[in-house]
């Protein structure tokens, strides 16, 4: 945290970027990207208290584009930003599922219980009851498992009883003919990050296949992109992550709302080890591929959300 001093020179460097005719970008992005989250709040509160005025409405009004959408972004606390994408999601005609299955799978059972709550306080609408509207089938059961938050977050593993489950995702899946669906829900929804770590590595050790395999082979669509990302996200967070902002840069054109989203919600969290595994994977720095997937004003804050360390 910073003094009091330096944020009420924060909330005057964001001012006097936005007073009078036209706007200095240049002092938002460098402000906005080397300030932490929580510092972000603060300059919220000193902002209004020295003009006045609501930040999110300035900057709203006075920028435009990706950069809007990112700068915005930056200020809502990590809780906030996520309601405000599952609104998003689910808003108008049409759901945009991927959006929620990136989130609802990929955080813990106490920050979806504060989703929830945010949920509920920033739009008067229940998120499960939402969430149960705009989707159907499996994609829905497993949705609305996942917003129980009773993920298991025992470190300790019982042998015993993750490999009675790793018979019951076989016996399920490739060792009958269909898949019985609510055994997968059930152990992917319930067993904690280490307990799937276990399973994953067993299931690859006895039946010569890892679970995403089976996945692959056994789903399809939504509840197949839901299982994998719950597997993926939990056995190795970074990596998904790295895989989802690779996935919106490659082939034609570059999907700047998964792109904005992933930066956002990963920059303090392991940005860092997505940065050191990115190069690895794809023969190219996350700099490089940001450098050469946007442009303007919008790839100037990317690239310094990227250079922070």
């Amino acid at each position: 945290m910073l003094s009091a001093e330096q944020y009420e020179k924060d909330a005057n460097t964001l001012r006097n970027a936005m007073k009078g005719w036209g706007t200095d970008e240049g002092p938002i992005i460098e402000l906005t990207a080397k300030r932490t989250n929580a510092d972000r709040q603060q300059i919220l509160k000193y902002y209004k208290s020295s003009f006045g005025r609501d930040l999110f409405e300035d900057l709203n009004d006075e920028l435009g584009g990706y950069l809007r959408k990112v700068v915005v972004g930056m200020y809502r606390t990590p809780v906030d930003y996520d309601c405000h994408e599952l609104h998003a999601a689910m808003k108008g005609v049409g759901t945009d599922e991927d959006t929620l299955i990136e989130i609802l799978a990929t955080r813990d059972n106490a920050q979806l219980k504060e989703i929830k709550l945010r949920f509920k306080e920033l739009f008067k609408k229940d998120l499960e009851e939402e969430v149960a509207d705009e989707c159907g089938g499996d994609l829905k059961r497993l949705l609305v498992s996942i917003l129980q938050c009773n993920r298991s977050e025992v470190t300790e593993i019982d042998s015993n009883k993750l490999d009675k489950d790793l018979k019951d995702l076989y016996d399920a899946g490739e060792g009958q003919w269909g898949t019985d669906e609510s055994v997968f829900n059930k152990i992917f929804t319930l067993r904690s990050r280490n307990e799937l770590r276990y399973i994953n590595r067993e299931y690859l050790k006895h039946c010569g296949r890892s679970l995403i395999e089976v996945v692959d082979k056994e789903f399809s669509g939504d509840i197949k992109k839901l299982l994998h990302t719950i597997l993926h996200a939990l056995v190795d967070p970074a990596d998904y992550f790295a895989e989802r902002i690779r996935g919106a840069c490659k082939g034609m054109g570059t999907n700047d709302e998964v792109l904005i989203r992933c930066m956002i919600t990963r920059d303090e969290i392991d940005l860092k080890e997505i940065k050191k595994i990115y190069p690895k994977k794809f023969g190219k720095s996350l700099y490089e591929e940001i450098k050469d997937e946007t442009s303007g004003d919008y790839k100037k804050i990317l690239l310094a959300i990227a250079m922070t360390d």
